[in-house]
Order: C-alpha cells, then sequence, then structure tokens
C-alpha cells in the first residue's frame, strides 16, 4: 500500500474465521453453563412449601452466566462489523481492562481492617446496623466524601441484603445485643421476617 491510499472498511474487518474463534471462550461457558443447570435440575431435595429449593440458587447463577456469555458472543460478532472507528474504541475498552489501575496497597489494607471489624461488631449491633458502617467505611475509603451519598447508599445496601437473606434465601443473621436487636426485631417485623 502506498502512502496516501485509502483502506476500505471491508479489509480491516476481521474474518468471519477471526470473530468466530474470538467467540469460543463464550460459547464455551454456555455450553459449561448448559451442562451444569441440566445437572443443578437433577438435585434430590425434599420440598418445603413456600420455599424455594436448593437447585433455585444455582439455576439463576447459571441463567446469568448464559446471558452474560451470549452478549459476549454478540460483542465479539458485532464488534468486527462495526466501523473501523468504533473498533478503536472498543480496542481501547479492552486495553484498559487489561492494564488496571494503579493498586493503593494503603486502601486495600485499611478494607481489610474495616472488614476485620465488621466480622467483629455484626455479633453486637447486628447484621443491618454492622453493614450499615461497613458500607460507610468501604466507600469512604474509595473516595467517596458525598455524606448524602454515603448514608442512603449505606443504608439501601443493609436494607436490601437483609430482605435478600433473610426474606428470599432463609439465612439467619445477627439481630444484635440490646439495644441493637431492637433496630433488627422492628425491620423484621416490618419486611415480615418471623
Amino acid at each position: 500500500m502506498h502512502p496516501g491510499e485509502s483502506v476500505s472498511a471491508r479489509e480491516l474487518e476481521p474474518s468471519l474465521g477471526k470473530r468466530l474463534s474470538a467467540a469460543l471462550p463464550y460459547l464455551a461457558m454456555v455450553v459449561i453453563s448448559l451442562f451444569l443447570y441440566y445437572q443443578a435440575d437433577n438435585f434430590e431435595f425434599s420440598e418445603s412449601s413456600g420455599r424455594i429449593g436448593p437447585g433455585a440458587w444455582p439455576k439463576i447463577v447459571l441463567c446469568l452466566l448464559m446471558f452474560t456469555a451470549c452478549l459476549g458472543i454478540i460483542k465479539v460478532v458485532w464488534a468486527g462489523q462495526a466501523e473501523p472507528d468504533k473498533r478503536e474504541v472498543i480496542d481501547e475498552d479492552v486495553a484498559a481492562v487489561l492494564a488496571p489501575p494503579e493498586i493503593y496497597p494503603k486502601m486495600v489494607w485499611a478494607a481489610v481492617a474495616i472488614t476485620a471489624a465488621y466480622v467483629w461488631l455484626l455479633p453486637i449491633l447486628g447484621f443491618f446496623i454492622a453493614t450499615i458502617f461497613y458500607s460507610v467505611a468501604l466507600m469512604w475509603v474509595g473516595r467517596q466524601r458525598r455524606v448524602a451519598t454515603l448514608c442512603i447508599a449505606g443504608v439501601g445496601f443493609a436494607l436490601f441484603f437483609m430482605f435478600l437473606f433473610m426474606k428470599v434465601v432463609y439465612v439467619s443473621l445477627p439481630i444484635g445485643k440490646e439495644p441493637f436487636s431492637a433496630v433488627s426485631l422492628a425491620l423484621m417485623a416490618l419486611m415480615g421476617i418471623h
């Protein structure tokens, strides 16, 4: 090719074979997920009325994995048909994932210390209150400084996970010691958790 010659979009497009080979890992994930889904479908357990069986959660996770893998296949195949400048944007996104940002060891150690404190305070404060403090502390270490965002997200995370674990998954969580247990018991009553 001589200087000044333009390259057609067709010449820059990766071949169908290259696109399909790039999609193979995603396809393998779909096949593995289908096999594991079949295995989860054959779990033997005694059903209790009104509760999700032990096979439901693996199936939900596997469906999400299959959905994500299918999106990956579509993206790989679609990227080959994108315009050259769009492929460059995709390549930049991939490069950003492959070259992660700098790791801050002090932040990591602070998060480890906060997690250790969370585990220690959990039986005292109860899941709800301890999770609020834990979420807020982690976001603060992660450099979130907006007080409203910290408070709303902290309470939101705690409520969401309390509902998910206690009402949906039926996991017993620590309610804490007096006077903190009163908060947990009041929330459980509001959520209809017995």
